[in-house]
């Protein structure tokens, strides 16, 4: 008798599918109960030194979430337990990932899109963009941008008394809110004992504390035995989401309690791990590589200190966790003030950033046959071809289409299409090959494109006539670089594919 697998039944549940649909298909998405669990994923040798000592580290990407970030969590689990946030304004002072976090599942769970961040006038511009970009509303302060959590003159504390005063304002003050650690106890924790139920060690970068003070708690609770390692930046030393150890003495949440172990790291190994976790496939954010620097920081003390067996399970054998956090992408400018050259391939033909910096589009390159109906049609049918100077007696006058042929003098009266206005330019001849083959004829010859084909220039030349240009040169590629610099100037113009040759062929048939 045919028995269902086991395992197929479980992969058609929707849960494993990763599908979600119907009218509360966000809610489900974002709810990590319905969601399979997050990649825990084992660190390759080369980011492990401590590999040889049996030591396993493992990353477990928090970036797998909705909103891409560790946040995700506590933002939820802090609106879950406020409905009445569902109709106030949000306010939180929060330049990241908190209030990123906080705007997204307030729109998913109640449709709320009325969420304010209070940013220090510090930050950098890209990620007062981002927060712009995910539809909050952007409040600047000046003064600390870390300020105590109990100092009365800070931020935090100003915000706290704003929404106490005001009935149409909800702060879930990441700080001082249990849900927002207690996410932790409800999902992190739980995921890990599941998907490693080995764990020795959990270590974690700390910025209000909630992750290592939540996922710590669990894990002690189910097993007294695991190491907890939070990690903190230097003082002066910034890291994105971290804060220093000084300030973490106000906050209530009882980290104190779990943490077995404290380590202070530097910015400049934060982004440069975070850098090489990125590089092989496990993408996030600084605060991820400064949680894997004190992490390795900690097995480097208790082995020289001849105690890394004491963190062993009964096979010998020591299991590492650390959190990705967030994505470095906000951040890509950090890195590269952070970290020297050496750190990054340098960039090839980099002066090509100040030369052929305008656009291309195929539609202003034209076929010679389309040249031509253009031509009759905008200019009383005269498209003929001018040969040794023998054509029509006279140019057109306030033509729709102006023909502009770069070519030599000596080749344009040799042949040109009639009505045609002669602005050559020395670095194009019939040997030229195409600018786009070599990069000293592009760099040459859009130099002196931009001169020639000046807008003022050429409303002179033209008495002030504004034309459609048409530019013809020996093969249509130099025309096709001219034709970005004129549209550059909103210039209507196009170039003609195959040049000056090509549309002698078209002509004659």
């Amino acid at each position: 008798m045919f028995r269902p697998n086991p395992q197929s039944t479980m992969m058609e549940n929707s849960k494993y599918l990763n599908v979600y649909s119907g009218p509360t298909s966000l809610q489900k998405y974002f709810n990590p109960d319905e969601q399979p669990m997050l990649p825990l994923v084992e660190l390759p040798a080369k980011l492990n030194p401590f590999l040889g000592d049996n030591v396993h580290i493992f990353a477990k990407m928090m970036t797998a979430l909705p909103a891409q970030n560790v946040k995700a969590l506590p933002a939820l689990n802090m609106l879950q337990h406020a409905p009445s946030s569902a109709n106030k304004t949000i306010v939180e002072p929060s330049s990241g990932s908190t209030v990123i976090s906080l705007s997204l599942a307030a729109r998913v769970l109640y449709e709320n899109e009325n969420v304010r961040a209070y940013v220090t006038n510090k930050t950098e511009l890209a990620r007062l963009q981002t927060l712009r970009f995910f539809g909050l509303h952007v409040e600047l302060y000046g003064g600390p941008s870390q300020p105590e959590i109990s100092d009365s003159r800070g931020i935090i504390n100003k915000i706290r008394q704003m929404a106490d005063s005001n009935p149409n304002l909800y702060n879930p003050g990441q700080y001082e809110n249990e849900d927002n650690f207690k996410s932790h106890v409800r999902w992190t924790g739980p995921q890990l004992l599941q998907q490693l139920p080995n764990i020795n060690i959990f270590c974690a970068g700390m910025g209000s504390a909630g992750c290592v003070t939540g996922t710590g708690l669990y894990l002690k609770q189910n097993n007294p035995k695991v190491t907890i390692v939070g990690v903190c930046n230097r003082v002066g030393d910034p890291v994105p989401g971290p804060r220093p150890a000084p300030l973490f003495e106000s906050i209530a949440f009882p980290w104190k309690k779990v943490t077995d172990a404290i380590e202070e790291v530097d910015s400049i190994q934060s982004y440069k791990y975070s850098m090489e976790l990125s590089r092989h496939g496990l993408i996030c954010g600084p605060s991820s590589g400064m949680a894997l620097q004190g992490l390795l920081s900690f097995l480097t003390k208790v082995k020289e200190d001849g105690r890394l067996h004491e963190y062993a399970d009964q096979h010998g054998q020591i299991s590492c966790v650390f959190p990705c956090c967030d994505l470095p992408y906000q951040y890509l400018d950090n890195y590269f003030k952070k970290l020297d050259d050496t750190n990054f391939h340098p960039i090839r033909n980099e002066h090509l950033l100040t030369i052929d910096t305008h656009l291309y589009d195929p539609a202003w390159e034209l076929d010679p046959a389309d040249t031509l109906t253009m031509l009759h049609t905008s200019n009383d049918g005269h498209e003929c071809l001018v040969v040794g100077g023998r054509g029509p007696d006279q140019t057109p006058s306030h033509p729709a289409v102006r023909i502009l042929d770069i070519r030599s003098a000596a080749d344009f009266e040799a042949h040109r299409v009639y009505g045609a206005v002669n602005l050559p330019f020395s670095t194009v001849s019939s040997t030229s090959i195409s600018p786009f083959e070599d990069i000293a004829v592009l760099e040459a010859q859009w130099k002196e494109g931009k001169k020639i084909l000046d807008k003022n220039e050429l409303t002179a030349l033209l008495k002030n006539e504004k034309p459609t240009m048409v530019v013809i040169c020996y093969n249509g590629e130099s025309a096709r670089m001219s034709t970005s610099i004129l549209r550059a100037q909103k210039i209507k113009a196009f170039s003609v594919k195959g040049g000056m040759p090509a549309m002698a062929r078209a002509m004659v048939h």
